[in-house]
């Protein structure tokens, strides 16, 4: 429906900017996974700081920081750490004007370490996603926040090579989120779980997750974790000898990840294709 519906809605926002404060933030809540999942990342950064600014003149420093929060999940998109870690400064800058509590402090210690990801620099990222899942655990032991750590925790083990770490906590994750029925977790863990099998030069492994994580990631329609899976998908194919049955799913992470225009995803992507193409 918001797909069908987004060309009049964005001709609305410039509008819906000068209105009131509170409904404007109603409707960032509103539109923050649809932004997300539908890959309009740069809509959902530009709305999501001109909100924060609408709501510091407001002082409405509760929903200022969650605004900046969002903006920091927009950079990750296009892979930009130091503008994550600026946004992680203010949204605490901001929680801490409004006296938020613990899970506010905890995503910013998140957020952080998602720039620290980004730098290359693993042991930092590591250790903000161990802090974050601290207090986190404070909260809800088997929580949602708790299961969206310990995934951010296991992506920080496996791109620094500790692949036992990383499946531990990737399968803790996806445990706690089958108990609490996130879908959207139980597709990214297990997508997750392929491209570590994929480290691990397990292909068989790693096209079963893949076949498992497509329909889920499908069901949700989250375009970046479809991309994903169909490259892993794909590449697990290829290894095996069978590149012909993985060429429609590369051409398919291909086309989403120029769609969504994300550099490391596009690059994989067209590493994905080219080992499914025929020779010549």
């Amino acid at each position: 429906m918001l797909e069908t519906e987004w060309p009049a809605l964005a001709a609305a926002l410039p509008r819906l900017l000068l209105g009131e404060n509170p409904r404007l933030q109603t409707l960032c809540f509103a539109l923050r996974d649809f932004l997300d999942f539908s890959g309009r990342w740069d809509d959902w950064l530009r709305l999501s700081q001109q909100a924060e600014e609408k709501a510091l003149a407001a002082n409405d420093f509760s929903n200022a920081g969650w605004r900046a929060y969002d903006a920091g999940w927009a950079h990750c998109m296009r892979g930009q750490a130091l503008e994550i870690l600026a946004c992680a400064d203010h949204a605490e800058a901001h929680w801490q004007t409004a006296k938020a509590g613990t899970r506010e402090q905890a995503l910013t210690v998140r957020l952080r370490g998602v720039g620290h990801q980004l730098e290359k620099n693993y042991p930092a990222a590591i250790a903000a996603y161990q802090q974050a899942l601290a207090l986190d655990r404070t909260l809800a032991p088997e929580g949602v926040d708790v299961a969206i750590d310990l995934t951010n925790l296991a992506d920080g083990e496996r791109v620094s090579g500790d692949y036992p770490a990383a499946e531990r906590d990737y399968r803790e994750a996806s445990c706690i989120f089958k108990k609490i029925n996130h879908r959207e977790g139980v597709a990214t863990c297990t997508g997750n779980l392929a491209a570590l099998a994929l480290g691990r030069q397990d292909w068989p492994a790693a096209e079963q997750l893949a076949r498992e994580a497509l329909p889920l990631s499908e069901a949700l329609g989250r375009q970046e974790v479809i991309g994903n899976v169909c490259h892993y998908l794909a590449k697990a194919l290829a290894r095996q000898g069978r590149p012909a049955e993985g060429l429609p799913y590369a051409r398919r992470a291909l086309d989403i990840s120029t769609k969504l225009r994300k550099p490391d995803d596009l690059e994989d992507a067209q590493a994905a294709l080219s080992e499914c193409q025929p020779p010549g």
